[in-house]
């Protein structure tokens, strides 16, 4: 077991934060020796959450919080990013009626579900960030500096996103801490901690310079795209919360794999069977089937599943073949969008195996050529079951 104290930093990204829930999981499972959290907005909340010791009702709030739970907003579709292009121009109607969106529902939130009292009295030390509006300059503090009764301002202030009204802390107004540090980690190092842990959600804002470079950062980061800023779509958040946990343990070793997540013992077992690329292969082609992702998968439930729905595009593809509706141009681009252009690739391969590609070419369907070589012993091995 790891034995070292680590300092973890939350970086800021609004509903993106899921992900850390998952990381949070992770690292609670592995034993990770976390002694002091630091974060900028979400990211800030989120460590405020983590202190509560409590994993099932930070699960109940992510898995049930509403855009009307975080602003006051009127004429936006909450299951989607509230900055895409169905939602901007009401957006920013709202934003102009009201001088700033209202975020005092936020507040609220705040107040159910954390317990100010387990936040101080948790042996795990926490710090946010916030910035100031006059100043232009960053406020850094930990929790013994910042009064029990005032930690709630300093939490909003650490979360103001921009389009947000400006947090008010004795008389100064303040925004997100990401304007300053979306990633805090120089909290860590000048409190001394040697072994950081970042949780990056791929947020807005800057990012500083480390101050020292003698110390040992682990940067856990999403394997996909995690969606919008501000995008309250249940499904979405209870992924990402299943990304972060997956990612973090695929990056203390403790899952394998390229795309999809194997247990050691399992992915011992591929390597048995199969090489480094095919393998990648494998995954390649099972991503391009959409063959479901967020779980960890033993090696004989993997190659099934995938072999099953290779054998289902097959089937579809040598129908087409059949009755001449495979044509170069869109409908070309339609059957690669479909999964199908692994078949094709590995068609023209078995054609002229020794056959060579234009640079080209090459480029844009490598990754296809590897699936199609890895789907071609997959197939032999099955044939051997």
């Amino acid at each position: 077991m790891d034995e070292r104290e680590y300092g973890l930093v939350l970086a800021g990204g609004g509903t993106r934060g899921a992900y850390q829930v998952g990381v949070w999981k992770a690292l609670q499972e592995l034993g990770i020796n976390v002694k002091a959290i630091v974060g900028a907005s979400i990211g800030a909340l989120n460590g405020a959450l983590f202190l509560q010791n409590d994993f099932s009702k930070i699960l109940n709030m992510y898995e049930n919080v509403k855009l009307k739970d975080i602003m006051k907003v009127n004429g936006i579709k909450s299951d989607k990013n509230i900055f895409g292009v169905s939602n901007i121009f009401n957006l920013t109607a709202n934003y102009t009626k009201q001088k700033g969106i209202d975020n005092t529902p936020l507040r609220k939130l705040i107040k159910q579900y954390i317990d100010m009292d387990k936040l101080y009295d948790s042996n795990i030390d926490f710090g946010l960030v916030t910035y100031s509006v006059k100043n232009k300059n960053p406020l850094q503090k930990f929790k013994n500096e910042i009064p029990k009764e005032k930690m709630e301002d300093y939490l909003l202030a650490s979360a103001a996103f921009p389009i947000f009204k400006p947090q008010v802390i004795d008389g100064e107004e303040y925004f997100d801490g990401g304007l300053y540090d979306n990633a805090p980690s120089n909290m860590l190092i000048e409190k001394g901690y040697k072994n950081i842990i970042i949780a990056d959600i791929a947020g807005v804002g800057f990012s500083r310079k480390t101050k020292n470079r003698d110390i040992y950062v682990k940067v856990i980061s999403p394997s996909e795209d995690l969606g919008g800023i501000f995008e309250f779509n249940r499904k979405r958040i209870v992924t990402n919360i299943k990304l972060g946990y997956l990612d973090t343990m695929r990056s203390f070793n403790k899952l394998q794999g390229h795309i999809y997540y194997f247990k050691s013992s399992e992915f011992s077992k591929m390597l048995e069977t199969f090489n480094l690329q095919t393998i990648y292969g494998l995954e390649y082609a099972a991503q391009t089937y959409k063959l479901y992702k967020y779980k960890e998968y033993d090696f004989e439930e993997f190659i099934e599943k995938l072999y099953e729905k290779h054998m289902e595009a097959e089937k579809i593809y040598n129908k087409m073949k059949s009755e001449n509706l495979i044509q170069i141009g869109k409908g070309l681009n339609k059957l690669f969008s479909k999964g199908l252009g692994i078949c094709i690739v590995k068609d023209l391969y078995m054609d002229k195996p020794t056959s060579k590609f234009s640079n080209y070419v090459f480029n844009f369907v490598k990754d296809y050529i590897v699936a199609a070589k890895a789907l071609i012993e997959l197939k032999n091995y099955m044939g051997k079951e």
